[in-house]
């Protein structure tokens, strides 16, 4: 199992910092977000960064863009794409992740939808003349947040180049996230592991531990031998003091789910 990390975890670090910590804690592969760590468009911090995971022994399978494809006021538009590209490649990324759509904006309707699949296409089109993959970003208040939409989405979008990650939906059940875990399967790149929850309206920060049961569900059915890469995102406590814990953990769920 490639086991990495999501820059934006530690968005107060430095991209010095950050290499050493995944360094320090046996993690070989790291997500760079766009924010704030590399910007979209920045190619020579881009070529910087490389060079920096590649002293450290390093690598960076996939870029975390902000870069959404539905329409609102400051769309991104297919020509800024061509710079996110530019900056996944010097990264030596293979991937880069996209939205469908912004947490709290509100519900995207069908005729937005319908925008967003049209401009999927369009910068699909663009990734695969630099050889990369786009996969959305998994996440609740977006057209990504039910797995039977995400589905009918990729298929309207019907691209090969054109991906999803997986993570728990935090507002749903264990049994409702393995049947998207299963349903998704086939258009899965990486993974985003952590474990959080909504309770009572109250967005809670949990430790792995505490997540062993399901998380081990959630990975006996997506570690199958595929090229993905799981990266840790967030801490419980939100500072690096818990990532070594949060990495045992995650070996751990390996071994167990390999018995």
């Amino acid at each position: 199992m490639k086991q990495g990390l999501v820059s934006v975890t530690f968005r107060q670090l430095s991209i010095k910092e950050i290499i050493k910590l995944a360094k320090e804690n046996g993690l070989k592969y790291i997500e760079w977000g766009s924010e704030p760590h590399v910007p979209m468009g920045n190619v020579k911090l881009a070529r910087r960064v490389k060079r920096l995971m590649h002293g450290a022994g390093l690598e960076c399978p996939s870029y975390g863009s902000y870069y959404g494809v539905t329409y609102s006021k400051g769309q991104h538009t297919p020509l800024m794409f061509k710079r996110v590209c530019k900056t996944a490649v010097a990264l030596g990324a293979k991937t880069v992740r996209i939205w469908a759509g912004w947490p709290g904006c509100g519900t995207i309707d069908a005729d937005g939808e319908r925008r967003a699949v049209i401009h999927t296409r369009e910068i699909a089109q663009i990734a695969k003349k630099y050889g990369l993959t786009l996969a959305f970003e998994c996440h609740w208040g977006t057209i990504t947040e039910d797995y039977h939409r995400s589905i009918e989405f990729l298929k309207k979008i019907d691209c090969d180049n054109v991906k999803i990650y997986y993570q728990p939906n935090p507002h749903k059940s264990v049994e409702y996230n393995l049947e998207a875990a299963r349903a998704l399967l086939p258009w899965v790149t990486n993974v985003h592991v952590c474990n959080h929850h909504f309770i009572n309206g109250e967005f809670h920060k949990d430790s792995l531990e505490a997540g062993h049961l399901e998380w081990c569900k959630y990975l006996s059915v997506l570690e199958n031998g595929d090229d993905r890469v799981y990266y840790l995102e967030f801490m419980p406590d939100g500072t690096p003091a818990s990532l070594p814990t949060e990495c045992q953990c995650l070996k751990l769920f390996e071994k167990e789910i390999q018995k």
